[in-house]
């Protein structure tokens, strides 16, 4: 929480210091440049009949192979449970407020809800209390709510008017013709005792458990039934049947009721075939299929849809399932038919949905629990399979491509100080304005280029470009070259050595599979081979191309007009010493700038630098890191003895605050000036030839990194001699993990700090001496014969020496 309380401050300061508009430009150096702001993360989206896989903020996508999803490709559209094409979701949740009082869960009951019809406002409290905590179902208040509470009014009344026609015309017409068949049956026959006996146990103790058992037995056997009668039907429409006749059946008498839609249809069909002479032939057709039920619905079904292929009887089709259970149990006369209307419109509507026109729905009771329960039944499972499969997908996906690794995420350390806003901060901005283009008119069209940035270890590469990226709100792709090792010398990872440099290649041919805004940064090129590096030339050019392979396949790659730039790092000398050198033609097109020296005119701010670096390693001048760095630049000077005013501090420090920042930056100064001193001595030593050489290698090192261990031990109370004694013990820890030179290293740091006792002073000439007598004398690496040159060379040069003497 500290940490990211820190960042957020970091922030904010940025977004004053170099943001304009908002945070959607960022000002690095004389160049802007436009930030994304859309985070990293990945999507799955529909496209050309397949779902693909999209990182957002780059232009990587790629299909999805899934069987399973396939099979699920009606939901690849759908945004939420409680709605789809057919379904407004306002309507559902009308539904599962009846269905809740159905069933008594929620605190509600039919008749609290009957009730509630003539009190609006209880209404709407009932539908406000039961939308409030389904957000997941995204009801919006003030709209869904006010619509469901339309549908309401008008959907009870009807369905208490209609009774049992609430349920699906194909599952009551099923039901008709199976108990017309099954009522004889031994089982069947105890049906509608059970049925009533399940509805006194609901009716008395409000428990559905019998009624259940029945609905589950009656299903099965109506599922059997259409086994050898295949009648087309869905799935819920079975169950929507048991549940129809469990009800019809705890009547007394035992009522299998009709609507008047249905009968309609069969008048008409009877007086258009009477009139054509064809009523006795129709009749006679399909009672000769006799018990192949299957057969005589399709027949009828046949007949029935080309009468309603006239616009008069258009609006009955769904009512033909109805008309067919007539004429196949021939009760036109006999049928009772109900005379309810349920046909209702809901006007005043306040939602979008394709189904609503005028803002107005046009409903029928059957059709609409029909597809409220298939909503529920089928809809919402299947949606929810997807949902979940989905985000396994998304899961298994995030993993693979490791996308948390590329977020830019700055040390908490990192202070933005002023070498990072005069030199680096432009610096990096001239060469991204050549790279990715800057904005304005001014902008480039011929983007080429690579930045380089050396330095001995740790003087804060990486952390000043992982900054970099992250303000700029690029992917930060850092391929480390340790692990890819001298070995590699392709992109592809097929032909990696081992494991850990085929996944560093994988994510770099990542990084340009995603192709916009992103920083593909690669760390360490001392420790990559030549041949390597040598890939990236055309991509640092004009051209902007490199071949890649992705999915094991060779692709060329197109950056040109793309947010994409390359950044490389390096210790310019290797472990032995030697003089790091990448391929010419690439050093061509990079601009090259090293950290761990000091540019030319900035040696204050470089010196300064020390310090504001160290600042979150010391608890005294740690919450200096986050306030005005004015305030830090005044104190330094108060502790190098300028006389300054602390009535301009920016924070309310007191006086016993500011002594003690002030003795502590004193310590610090000390220190800095003697890392410096390493720092200036282990660079000049790295740069110089071995040809060259007066005095063994110095290896001991003055970075930022030197400096925050040191700054971590210092207190204010600390005196010269302490001081010196943690200079003493850091860099004998240092010395110590040298493999060889720890004893000439710790000399030479003597010397430069002025402290050689005589005894050391001698011992520090008579290793420089032997230096140059071994060196003399070839060294232990060269061969008998070269030394006998070396040494005959030596003593010409005696001998010529002595002449001259004479």
């Amino acid at each position: 929480l500290k940490a990211s309380r820190d960042q957020a401050i970091r922030i904010l300061r940025d977004k004053t210091d170099i943001f304009e508009d908002g945070g959607n430009i960022i000002k690095l150096g004389r160049h802007r440049f436009s930030v994304n702001t859309q985070e990293l993360d990945l999507t799955i989206l529909p496209k050309n009949n397949q779902l693909w896989v999209y990182l957002t903020g780059t232009d990587f996508q790629e299909p999805i192979e899934n069987e399973e999803l396939t099979q699920l490709q009606p939901y690849w559209t759908a945004t939420l449970e409680s709605e789809s094409e057919t379904v407004y979701r306002a309507e559902y949740l009308a539904y599962s407020i009846i269905y809740s009082a159905a069933k008594r869960q929620d605190e509600l009951n039919m008749a609290l809800l009957t009730s509630a019809l003539t009190s609006p406002e209880k209404l709407e409290k009932i539908v406000r209390d039961f939308a409030g905590p389904r957000y997941k179902e995204g009801y919006e208040k003030g709209i869904h709510d006010h619509d469901a509470i339309a549908i309401l009014k008008k959907l009870i009344p009807v369905g208490e008017s209609a009774d049992l026609l609430r349920y699906n015309p194909t599952a009551r017409a099923i039901a008709a013709i199976y108990w017309e068949i099954a009522q004889n049956e031994e089982f069947p026959a105890l049906w509608p005792e059970r049925a009533r006996t399940a509805m006194n146990i609901h009716q008395l103790f409000h428990n559905d458990n019998a009624l259940l058992d029945l609905q589950a037995e009656i299903e099965a056997n109506i599922s059997l039934f259409l086994q050898d009668n295949p009648i087309q039907c869905q799935s819920y429409e079975q169950t929507q049947a048991a549940e129809y006749l469990s009800f019809a059946l705890a009547r007394t008498p035992i009522e299998l009721v009709y609507s008047k839609y249905a009968k309609e249809l069969v008048l008409a069909l009877q007086e258009r075939l009477e009139e054509a002479h064809m009523w006795l032939d129709f009749n006679r057709s399909q009672q000769n299929l006799g018990t192949r039920y299957a057969q005589r619905w399709s027949l009828i079904q046949n007949w029935l849809q080309g009468l309603c292929s006239t616009p008069q009887f258009a609006h009955l089709v769904p009512y033909i399932p109805g008309a067919i259970a007539i004429i196949i149990l021939d009760k036109v006369a006999s049928a009772r038919y109900s005379e309810a209307d349920l046909y209702f419109k809901v006007s005043g509507l306040l939602g979008e949905h394709p189904t609503i026109e005028n803002q107005t729905l046009s409903l029928s009771l059957d059709n609409y629990f029909s597809r409220m329960r298939g909503q529920r039944k089928r809809f919402i499972p299947e949606f929810r399979q997807y949902q979940a499969l989905r985000q396994r997908i998304v899961t298994e996906e995030r993993s693979r491509l490791k996308l948390h690794e590329f977020k830019a995420k700055p040390l908490s350390s990192f202070v933005r100080n002023k070498l990072i806003n005069d030199v680096y901060l432009p610096i990096i901005g001239d060469n991204m304005a050549k790279q990715i283009g800057a904005l304005g008119e001014g902008k480039r069209t011929d983007l080429m280029g690579l930045l380089l940035m050396i330095s001995p270890p740790g003087y804060g590469k990486t952390t000043l470009m992982e900054y970099a990226a992250d303000r700029l709100g690029l992917i930060f792709m850092k391929v480390n070259g340790p692990a890819l090792g001298h070995d590699v010398l392709s992109l592809d990872p097929a032909q990696a050595p081992n494991a850990t440099a085929r996944q560093e290649l994988e994510k770099l041919n990542l990084a340009l599979e995603m192709g916009n805004n992103v920083m593909l940064y690669v760390d360490d090129i001392q420790h990559t081979h030549p041949e390597f590096l040598q890939k990236f030339i055309s991509l640092c050019d004009g051209t902007r191309r490199i071949e890649g392979v992705w999915k094991n396949k060779t692709k060329t790659y197109d950056m040109r007009g793309k947010k994409f730039c390359v950044v490389m790092a390096g210790n310019p000398y290797t472990e032995s010493g030697e003089v790091f050198r990448i391929p010419d033609m690439l050093a061509n097109r990079a601009d090259i700038y090293n950290l761990g020296e000091v540019l030319g005119g900035m040696d204050e701010a470089f010196a300064l630098s020390y310090i504001e670096n160290s600042l979150t390693s010391n608890p005294v001048l740690a919450p200096l890191a986050l306030r005005d760095l004015n305030d830090l630049y005044l104190l330094v000077d108060k502790a190098m003895g300028k006389s300054v005013s602390t009535n301009t501090l920016s924070y309310p420090y007191s006086d016993a605050e500011i002594n003690e920042i002030v003795l502590v930056i004193k310590q610090l100064v000390k220190l800095r000036d003697i890392v410096l001193k390493v720092n200036q001595q282990y660079i000049a030593s790295a740069a110089q030839s071995d040809k060259y050489r007066t005095e063994p290698a110095f290896r001991l090192q003055g970075s930022y990194r030197n400096m925050n261990k040191l700054s971590e031990k210092v207190s204010s109370v600390m005196n010269d001699e302490e001081l010196e004694r943690l200079l003493d013990d850091h860099y004998l820890g240092e010395a110590q993990l040298l493999t060889t030179g720890a004893e000439e290293n710790l000399l030479k740091l003597a010397e430069l700090r002025g402290t050689l006792t005589e005894k050391e002073a001698a011992r520090w000439q008579q290793i420089k001496k032997d230096f140059m007598r071994n060196k003399a004398l070839g060294g232990d690496n060269t061969d008998i014969g070269d030394r006998v040159v070396v040494q005959l060379a030596s003593l010409v040069e005696s001998v010529q020496a002595l002449g001259k003497a004479e």
